[in-house]
Protein backbone atom coordinates (compact mmCIF):
# COMPACT_ATOMS: atom_id res chain seq x y z
CA UNK A 1 0.00 0.00 0.00
CA UNK A 2 2.86 2.73 0.87
CA UNK A 3 4.62 1.77 -2.63
CA UNK A 4 1.19 2.23 -4.30
CA UNK A 5 0.62 5.59 -2.57
CA UNK A 6 4.06 6.53 -3.00
CA UNK A 7 3.81 5.87 -7.12
CA UNK A 8 0.61 7.47 -7.21
CA UNK A 9 1.72 11.08 -4.98
CA UNK A 10 5.26 11.15 -7.18
CA UNK A 11 2.70 10.94 -10.50
CA UNK A 12 -0.47 12.99 -9.05
CA UNK A 13 1.69 16.41 -7.36
CA UNK A 14 4.39 16.89 -10.26
CA UNK A 15 4.16 19.53 -11.80
CA UNK A 16 5.73 20.34 -15.17
CA UNK A 17 6.97 24.07 -15.84
CA UNK A 18 4.45 25.00 -18.75
CA UNK A 19 1.36 24.42 -16.62
CA UNK A 20 -0.42 27.64 -15.41
CA UNK A 21 -2.70 26.00 -12.66
CA UNK A 22 -1.54 25.19 -9.24
CA UNK A 23 -1.70 21.78 -7.75
CA UNK A 24 -2.66 21.95 -3.62
CA UNK A 25 -0.01 19.30 -2.27
CA UNK A 26 -1.24 17.23 0.70
CA UNK A 27 -3.91 18.46 2.59
CA UNK A 28 -4.67 16.92 6.09
CA UNK A 29 -7.58 16.53 8.37
CA UNK A 30 -7.39 18.83 11.69
CA UNK A 31 -7.59 16.02 14.17
CA UNK A 32 -4.89 15.92 16.62
CA UNK A 33 -3.57 12.92 14.43
CA UNK A 34 -4.50 13.17 10.70
CA UNK A 35 -6.46 10.71 10.05
CA UNK A 36 -6.76 11.74 6.40
CA UNK A 37 -5.71 13.48 3.63
CA UNK A 38 -6.00 14.50 0.33
CA UNK A 39 -4.89 16.14 -2.96
CA UNK A 40 -5.75 18.18 -6.25
CA UNK A 41 -3.42 18.36 -9.37
CA UNK A 42 -4.72 20.71 -12.06
CA UNK A 43 -3.89 18.81 -14.50
CA UNK A 44 -6.49 16.62 -15.80
CA UNK A 45 -8.17 18.32 -12.72
CA UNK A 46 -7.51 15.18 -10.67
CA UNK A 47 -8.33 14.47 -6.92
CA UNK A 48 -6.87 11.75 -4.59
CA UNK A 49 -7.93 10.98 -0.75
CA UNK A 50 -6.41 8.55 1.34
CA UNK A 51 -7.77 7.25 4.74
CA UNK A 52 -4.83 6.62 7.12
CA UNK A 53 -6.37 5.43 9.99
CA UNK A 54 -8.55 2.48 11.29
CA UNK A 55 -10.59 4.75 13.34
CA UNK A 56 -14.59 4.21 11.99
CA UNK A 57 -13.93 7.58 10.09
CA UNK A 58 -14.19 8.22 6.23
CA UNK A 59 -12.67 10.60 4.13
CA UNK A 60 -13.64 12.58 1.94
CA UNK A 61 -11.96 15.75 -0.40
CA UNK A 62 -14.63 18.40 -1.68
CA UNK A 63 -12.86 20.55 -4.39
CA UNK A 64 -14.95 23.98 -4.74
CA UNK A 65 -14.76 27.30 -6.59
CA UNK A 66 -13.44 30.55 -4.78
CA UNK A 67 -16.29 32.78 -5.70
CA UNK A 68 -18.99 30.96 -4.26
CA UNK A 69 -17.80 27.84 -2.38
CA UNK A 70 -19.83 25.62 -4.58
CA UNK A 71 -18.25 21.86 -4.99
CA UNK A 72 -17.22 21.61 -8.50
CA UNK A 73 -16.27 17.75 -7.70
CA UNK A 74 -16.40 15.43 -4.38
CA UNK A 75 -14.32 12.37 -3.71
CA UNK A 76 -14.77 10.12 -1.11
CA UNK A 77 -13.12 6.61 0.61
CA UNK A 78 -15.49 3.93 1.56
CA UNK A 79 -13.40 1.40 3.06
CA UNK A 80 -11.89 2.78 6.27
CA UNK A 81 -8.87 2.79 7.51
CA UNK A 82 -5.65 2.11 4.82
CA UNK A 83 -8.49 3.05 1.91
CA UNK A 84 -8.03 5.24 -1.04
CA UNK A 85 -10.01 7.18 -4.11
CA UNK A 86 -8.32 8.55 -6.83
CA UNK A 87 -10.48 10.17 -10.15
CA UNK A 88 -9.77 12.56 -13.05
CA UNK A 89 -13.23 15.71 -13.23
CA UNK A 90 -11.34 17.40 -15.82
CA UNK A 91 -15.05 17.45 -17.87
CA UNK A 92 -16.65 19.57 -14.92
CA UNK A 93 -13.97 21.73 -13.79
CA UNK A 94 -13.37 25.03 -15.75
CA UNK A 95 -9.87 26.23 -16.79
CA UNK A 96 -8.41 29.09 -14.95
CA UNK A 97 -10.39 29.99 -11.94
CA UNK A 98 -9.74 30.26 -8.68
CA UNK A 99 -10.63 26.71 -6.49
CA UNK A 100 -9.98 25.57 -2.98
CA UNK A 101 -9.74 22.02 -1.58
CA UNK A 102 -11.70 20.57 1.76
CA UNK A 103 -10.47 17.56 3.23
CA UNK A 104 -12.65 16.08 6.17
CA UNK A 105 -13.17 12.79 8.52
CA UNK A 106 -16.79 12.22 8.48
CA UNK A 107 -18.46 10.14 11.11
CA UNK A 108 -22.23 10.71 12.40
CA UNK A 109 -22.14 14.45 11.63
CA UNK A 110 -18.68 14.95 13.39
CA UNK A 111 -15.85 16.87 10.93
CA UNK A 112 -12.56 17.57 10.97
CA UNK A 113 -11.63 19.76 7.89
CA UNK A 114 -8.30 21.39 6.62
CA UNK A 115 -8.40 23.27 4.27
CA UNK A 116 -6.30 24.90 1.09
CA UNK A 117 -7.42 28.53 -1.05
CA UNK A 118 -7.45 29.97 -3.93
CA UNK A 119 -5.57 27.52 -6.13
CA UNK A 120 -5.67 27.59 -10.24
CA UNK A 121 -7.38 24.60 -12.31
Amino acid sequence: MAVLGAACSLTFLATGTASAGTNSGWVYTTDWDPGGQGAFGHDGDCLTVYDNQKDGYNVEIHLFRMSTYETIAELHTTQGGGSHAYKCFSDKVPENIKVGVRVSLIKSGDKFSGFKNNLTS
